[in-house]
């Protein structure tokens, strides 16, 4: 009696650890189920916070016009070490038409290699780890998906939806910035490397001999002024759009891609309404 009773007794402590192991993996699910889109966001970001190193690859395409318009495009790579470092760079570019690096690389804007950024991370901003005052560089930092990522967590208004249909074992949020906001951050930027262009040509101008140095900033600073008459003039009008797709491995509660479409509309220097749309996509791996 006293062995059978041990034997039930056992038994019934399996029965009991067995299904509190069951109920434990169910309310695991359930509170994965449970989480609002917003919550799966701050999930993924601190998910993103602790990985020190990972890398990306992605693709930016630029239409101007309608969808009949002209499309550029660019590939870069990402790869971020001790959690702060990142550095960016283009990838040779095919050479065929309405490819952006073929063109600059024609015009002696970009090197066959490419360009690369070195970053840093301080106080949530990226910043270049360089003296050169590149706007062009400034605009490939401008595609760095963390930096996007964190635009979103410090967004003062959003909105963030589930979409349906995600593949098994993702989550996809949709997040659409509130346009006024977006608005004025892409102004701020747009402003800050025109500030870049007028720096870097007074920088080229150290090159040029003394006796000229004079009559070339007069030039430059004439033609840099009305490039920022004409800029300012055209952001006044400036409607911003912008859409993220996050999709979220649900294991490890990572980011595994991230998309944008951010749509701009203004009036060209001649009145004329304007439309580009730019379009990214990200994929990211090899986290650690």
């Amino acid at each position: 009696m006293r062995g059978m009773s041990q034997r039930g007794l056992r038994y019934r402590l399996a029965v009991i650890v067995n299904g509190l192991l069951l109920t434990l993996m169910l309310a695991s699910c359930g509170m994965n189920e449970a989480k609002t889109p917003e919550q799966w966001f701050d999930f993924t970001w601190s998910g993103l916070a602790g990985s020190d190193t990972l890398s990306f690859r992605g693709l930016a395409t630029l239409q101007r016009g309608n969808e009949h318009g002209l499309e550029e495009s660019l590939n870069y790579t990402g790869r971020l070490q001790n959690h702060r470092e990142l550095s960016i760079r283009t990838e040779p570019a095919n050479n065929r038409n309405g490819n952006l690096g073929s063109r600059l690389q024609m015009t002696g804007l970009a090197k066959p290699s490419g360009w690369e950024a070195k970053l840093r991370l301080e106080n949530g901003n990226w910043l270049v780890q360089s003296d050169n005052h590149d706007a062009l560089l400034q605009g490939v930092v401008r595609l760095n998906p963390l930096d996007q990522l964190e635009e979103i967590r410090m967004a003062a208004k959003k909105t963030i939806t589930s979409e349906s249909g995600a593949a098994r074992g993702t989550k996809v949020l949709r997040i659409e910035m509130d346009p006024a906001e977006a608005s004025i951050r892409l102004k701020d930027r747009l402003l800050s490397e025109m500030e870049l262009t007028r720096e870097g040509g007074m920088e080229r101008l150290a090159s040029v001999p003394a006796p000229l140095q004079e009559s070339l900033r007069g030039e430059l600073s004439k033609i840099w002024t009305a490039g920022n008459d004409q800029l300012s003039a055209m952001l006044e009008q400036l409607n911003a759009t912008v859409v993220y797709h996050l999709t979220i491995d649900r294991k490890s509660g990572l980011p595994a891609r991230l998309t944008s479409e951010t749509t701009l509309t203004y009036l060209s220097t001649k009145g004329v309404p304007q439309r580009e749309v730019l379009r990214t996509d990200n994929r990211f791996e090899s986290y650690k």
